[in-house]
């Protein structure tokens, strides 16, 4: 199989790793900035828990979780912890304490895992003061890695006796000094006194229980969503756990993984043997390793791969190969990784007509060697076509098809599921025709390739409103999951859905994807992971010119569970308030609803029209009445972009009014009346602000800090908190009282950004990033978001003019970039080709020297580019 398996996967263990044969070895480089996304390749049965960041990511951003941060635990006859313990399969290194305890800050019981070559009686060591004790033994990989392990840790003063049992087999030490007093307990990292390290193996722990002298001290399930306090079920002593990934939210949440951006057409495909994402460019294909978080790029040793519109790719499940076709041409291109080359390409020059295929449905099918290619889209026509490709004997042919159960369509889902091929939904018309009454089909049809027959499993009904959907469908348990969007959208989301197989029953799963949704020029796919049991999902977009193609990749754990509302901003520090679900279908609808009866007319003029951000959420897409091209804020504001500022109708700053929590309560009523439109419920404000205390309690902390708002708001004319249908919300008008934040949205969730809009948005970004000084861990979703919209706003805008018109605008585009993304390549591309236009080329080389010592701080390794090659190239 060497001619298709790529060398760096292979030599970075994209399969398994055996944690007992690994030597022990610090990964080359650290995504720091990535560190909670990097540990979320596996899940495990048990669907709580606490994730351990480890080598993934820097020493700082290593996860702790201290079960005595008030007071320590003491007993005086017998002390009894009990936890259970999973790895995390195909990491890079396993080594570090799995837990300390520390009596009377003087002696230290450890428990570690080494995989070094010393440790050859077993990983699993124990340490007491500053020797190894007798206790050593191993744990067989498939059920430390593949499952929860229960371990009880006994220390046994009369005895003077130490012993720990897992797996049925229980390991004993006789102690030099008779254990007792009292004992700090810490797992993974920490920082305690003359204590500390960093090294933490990648590990997950749940349901830690703590018993002295036979009396139960706390029970800590770890079942937390956010915040970093572990609640204890059987006590008052709550644990701190500094950064945690809870493995609960990760069930419910999708988290973006990868960002990968290629040059002109590209499609995608993944490997689900191997976990591999492949984007496949006209210059180069680029690999993501979900796994090891790996990415690879190899340019092409056969020339340019003329991709045409409509090309699709996948992964031969049997062989591994990497095949791109064009249903179109009937041509179809499998990639050697030995020789970087194609052994086929396309027509070219590439036909300047779209594909007949848009959006068809795909799979592969073992049992024949063949690939299926079902319906599609493309010159005003909706397509019920079955193509077959046969490898083996390189033919294509057409296989009838029932045009009374497989009606035109496209923007459906399909997968091979368990009887056969199926697919769900889609947009069509019974003709074939797009002027002749379009619409969405509420079916889910069944094909079985052997006879090459079609039935109808069952109508949709009322239960499933979104009928267009990401390309696949997977059946990871028994039921079918698809991601639903409206087409009628451009800012739009996919929300995971999940059905049965014989009757329309469906439910809305995890939280919605961002999604840029542009008929020719996106496209969105699912997948399942089955060694690491977890759903991939991502979304590509090709910018207007056809020159710039951006994949962004999601992963979630399975069990897949529903998310409650507003999920994707956790609490801070807060103790947990078990998920409330509500149907995201119905989220969804709602805030279509309200963003059409939002909807104003924008005046109409000249624009240049461009492809925006791939992470914008549904935002109203006008801007405020009257906005001036550029943005320039006095009395009666409130700005957000920087430090806070909130200024009173005759112009003075009254930020400093606020105390902590008051500035707390604003800000989560602010934002979540603009981002949501209606507000924040008592609930969510409760579980944010107020978790730790009585529902009583909390409603009068409420009641009061409302209170002293409201009475510092009374100095901002046009600007109230008012109860409005059970959500507090900041009722303003938004012509006398402008907020940045909400031009920020108003221009980019615009499909169209002209050059005074972009002005605008410069003076907005030019202030700062999003609340500089506020650090609230449900903040960190908005921030992030606004983030990636900056960057790909500005980056596509600058895509859509050529840099020579105006460079110096260019570099201002670039810098702005920088302030939210220091270390963005396009952006140093651009100030790089910008500054020598000007004939700045010692700027040109000073900001590439700057760029390239970054890159080198955040990846561990030198930057491949030249300085030369960069200001030849295309931005």
């Amino acid at each position: 199989m060497s001619h298709f398996m790529p060398p760096e996967i292979a030599v970075n263990s994209a399969r398994p790793v055996s944690p007992l044969n690994h030597p022990m070895k610090l990964p080359a480089f650290l995504l720091a900035f990535l560190f909670v996304i990097s540990l979320t390749a596996t899940a495990n049965a048990q669907s709580h828990g606490l994730r351990f960041a480890s080598y993934e990511v820097l020493q700082d951003h290593r996860t702790t979780l201290d079960l005595t941060p008030a007071k320590p635990i003491c007993f005086s006859e017998n002390l009894e912890l009990a936890f259970d313990l999973s790895f995390i399969p195909k990491q890079k290194t396993y080594f570090g304490y799995i837990f300390r305890l520390i009596g009377d800050d003087k002696h230290n019981i450890d428990l570690i895992y080494d995989n070094g070559i010393a440790a050859a009686n077993g990983r699993f060591r124990v340490i007491t003061g500053d020797q190894l004790s007798a206790i050593a033994f191993n744990i067989p990989d498939q059920a430390l890695l593949g499952g929860w392990n229960k371990f009880v840790v006994k220390l046994d003063a009369a005895a003077r006796k130490l012993s720990i049992s897992t797996g049925g087999k229980t390991y004993s030490h006789v102690l030099e000094a008779a254990p007792g007093g009292c004992y700090q307990v810490l797992f993974g990292a920490n920082q305690h006194k003359s204590f500390q390290t960093t090294d933490v193996p990648p590990m997950n722990l749940a349901n830690i229980g703590v018993s002295g002298d036979g009396k139960q001290a706390g029970f800590w399930p770890l079942d937390e969503h956010s915040g970093e306090t572990a609640h204890n079920a059987k006590g008052k002593a709550a644990g701190l756990a500094k950064n945690p990934v809870w493995i609960e939210k990760l069930h419910e949440t999708w988290q973006p993984r990868k960002r990968m951006v290629t040059s002109g057409f590209a499609c995608s495909a993944l490997d689900q043997r191997r976990e591999i994402v492949y984007l496949i460019g006209e210059d180069s294909l680029h690999t993501y390793s979900v796994a090891s978080q790996v990415t690879v790029s190899y340019p092409y040793q056969s020339g340019r791969l003329h991709l045409a519109k409509g090309n699709q790719a996948f992964v031969d499940t049997v062989t591994g190969n990497l095949y791109t076709y064009n249903a179109d041409q009937q041509r179809i291109a499998r990639f050697d990784f030995t020789t970087r080359k194609w052994d086929n390409n396309f027509i070219f020059p590439i036909p300047e007509s779209s594909t007949e295929y848009w959006h068809s449905n795909k799979f592969y099918s073992a049992a024949d060697s063949s690939l299926y290619i079902f319906g599609g889209y493309g010159h005003l026509t909706y397509k019920n076509k079955v193509h077959r490709y046969h490898l083996s004997t390189s033919q294509w042919r057409t296989v009838a098809a029932d045009t009374g159960i497989f009606t035109p369509r496209y923007l459906a889902a399909g997968g091979f599921g368990p009887k056969g091929m199926y697919i769900l939904g889609g947009y069509g018309s019974l003709t074939g025709q797009q002027i002749l009454n379009p619409r969405n089909w509420n079916d889910l049809l069944l094909f079985d390739p052997r006879s090459g027959q079609w039935k109808k499993v069952y109508d949709t009904g009322a239960d499933l409103p979104q009928l267009n959907f990401a390309n696949s469908l997977v059946f990871p348990d028994g039921h079918l999951y698809a991601l639903s969007f409206p087409k009628n959208r451009y800012n739009s989301e996919l929300q995971l859905i999940r059905g049965s197989l014989d009757k329309p029953e469906f439910k809305p799963m995890a939280t919605a994807i961002p999604y840029a949704f542009h008929d020719t020029h996106s496209f969105a796919d699912l997948f399942y992971c089955p060694e690491s049991k977890q759903l991939v999902a991502f979304t590509i977009t090709r910018s207007e010119d056809d020159k710039q193609t951006v994949m962004h990749v999601y992963t979630l754990l399975t069990p897949v569970r529903e998310a409650y509302a507003e999920v994707a901003t956790a609490a801070n520090e807060a103790l947990p308030i078990w998920p409330f679900a509500v149907a995201g279908a119905g989220l969804l609808l709602g805030g279509t609803w309200l963003y059409l009866c939002r909807r104003k007319a924008s005046p109409v003029i000249p624009k240049v029209e461009i492809n925006v951000a791939e992470n914008v959420a549904p935002a109203p897409a006008v801007l405020r009445k009257n906005a001036a091209p550029v943005v320039t804020y006095a009395k009666n504001s409130i700005s957000l972009f920087g430090d806070l500022q909130l200024t009173d109708s005759n112009g003075n700053d009254i930020t400093q009014a606020f105390t902590p929590l008051i500035k707390e309560l604003f800000l989560v009523i602010l934002l979540y009346t603009i981002r949501w439109k209606r507000g924040i419920n008592s609930d969510k404000l409760r579980e944010l602000l107020w978790s730790d205390k009585s529902a009583e309690s909390a409603r009068n902390n409420r009641s009061v800090n409302l209170t002293k708002l409201k009475a510092i708001l009374a100095k901002m004319p046009h600007c109230q908190i008012v109860m409005n249908a059970g959500h507090w919300k900041l009722d303003f008008d938004e012509n006398e009282v402008p907020v940045d934040y909400l031009d920020f949205m108003n221009i980019t969730s615009s499909k169209t950004i002209d050059r005074p809009m972009l002005e605008a948005l410069i003076g907005i970004t030019n202030k700062g990033s999003f609340l500089s000084n506020m650090e609230f861990e449900w903040l960190d979703p908005f921030k992030s978001e606004i983030s990636n919209i900056v960057v790909n706003t500005y980056l596509n805008f600058a895509g859509s003019i050529p840099v020579s018109d105006d460079p110096e605008f260019m570099i201002r585009l670039a810098n702005n970039i920088s302030y939210f993304d220091p270390a963005n390549e396009e952006a140093m591309i651009l100030k790089c080709k910008s500054f020598a236009l000007l004939g700045k080329h010692s700027l040109a080389k000073s900001t590439f020297e700057s760029f390239t010592r970054e890159y080198s701080n955040i990846y561990g390794e030198e930057f491949r580019r030249e300085l030369a090659d960069i200001l030849k190239s295309e931005v």
